[in-house]
């Protein structure tokens, strides 16, 4: 359940659904199978599993939703190896090459046959909806993973306001500054990762890893004209995880202060540890973000 990477959206005022609102909503979108012919498949279903029945698992104002996408699984090798037999074939009864049209009409065809007989593949992906603090905040490593959720979100309410999470300032700059300069935030720690970028050649970096973050070395970076792109960082002893310019989270990390805080919870069920790790991931991460716009402002 804990959330493992983080795009954040700021949640405008016109949004207000409750949590027995959003669970109608989401019904009418709720996930079935892919079908025989069919490549993908996608809904809403409980994110508590297995046993889970409520498509919104709510604690408080925080509402959780899950959205299923099951794929059929084709290797681009076995459907060629296909549409190739199928093309000699067709080629020698025909007593003539097929055209490019032709060709692409057996692709699609072979395609229609093999699917039925294809693996299938499901992968999940977990938002919740704080309306107190007024986020969505999706567990996904990159903003278009996110939008795959959003956009779906949006077609079946008809209209959700959001917008990425945005600063007052630039986040490459200021964490380029805290890094040239040695100057954290009183609740920030650096951890040993950094990407650095160079703005006047695309696609040049430098990246490190295990590295001290604060050595004359990783400054020797920034006198060249590299700029911090991605950044691991520590917040309070409780949080870890690498900040990216855009402000998506990756590779987020709840520490053993916060994960002792969960032991101690007793929990007699799996419904209960879910609802209880909800609660405190979220109430770390009500928190954090207010800080995390704070650093940048």
């Amino acid at each position: 359940m804990w959330f493992r990477n983080l795009c954040v959206y700021q949640l405008a005022d016109a949004f207000s659904l409750d949590a027995a609102q959003l669970e109608d909503r989401l019904s009418a979108g709720i996930f079935h199978p892919v079908g025989g012919h069919d490549p993908e498949s996608r809904g809403w279903v409980p994110p508590l599993e297995p046993g889970g029945e409520q498509l919104v698992h709510a604690s408080g104002q925080r509402l959780m939703i899950c959205l299923q996408t099951e794929t059929r699984v084709l290797p681009p090798a076995v459907v060629r190896e296909n549409v190739d037999a199928r093309i000699a074939e067709r080629e020698e009864s025909m007593g003539r090459p097929l055209g490019r049209r032709e060709k692409a009409r057996l692709k699609e065809e072979v395609t229609l046959d093999l699917l039925p007989r294809a693996f299938t593949r499901s992968k999940r992906a977990y938002a919740y909806l704080d309306l107190q603090g007024r986020w969505l905040i999706v567990d996904a490593a990159t903003w278009r993973e996110a939008e795959l959720l959003t956009d779906d979100l949006r077609a079946l309410l008809g209209s959700l306001p959001i917008r990425p999470l945005q600063t007052d300032s630039a986040p490459h700059q200021v964490m380029t500054e805290w890094l040239a300069h040695d100057r954290f935030p009183s609740d920030l720690e650096p951890g040993e990762e950094a990407v650095f970028e160079d703005p006047k050649t695309e696609g040049a970096e430098i990246r490190c890893k295990r590295q001290d973050l604060r050595s004359g070395e990783i400054r020797g970076h920034i006198k060249a004209g590299k700029r911090v792109r991605r950044l691991a960082l520590t917040w309070d002893g409780r949080i870890s995880a690498v900040l990216d310019s855009d402000l998506s989270i990756k590779r987020l990390r709840f520490t053993d202060v916060v994960q002792s805080d969960a032991d101690d919870r007793e929990a007699e069920t799996p419904a209960e540890r879910f609802d209880a790790d909800f609660a405190i991931m979220t109430g770390e991460l009500t928190r954090f973000l207010p800080r995390l716009i704070a650093w940048f402002e």
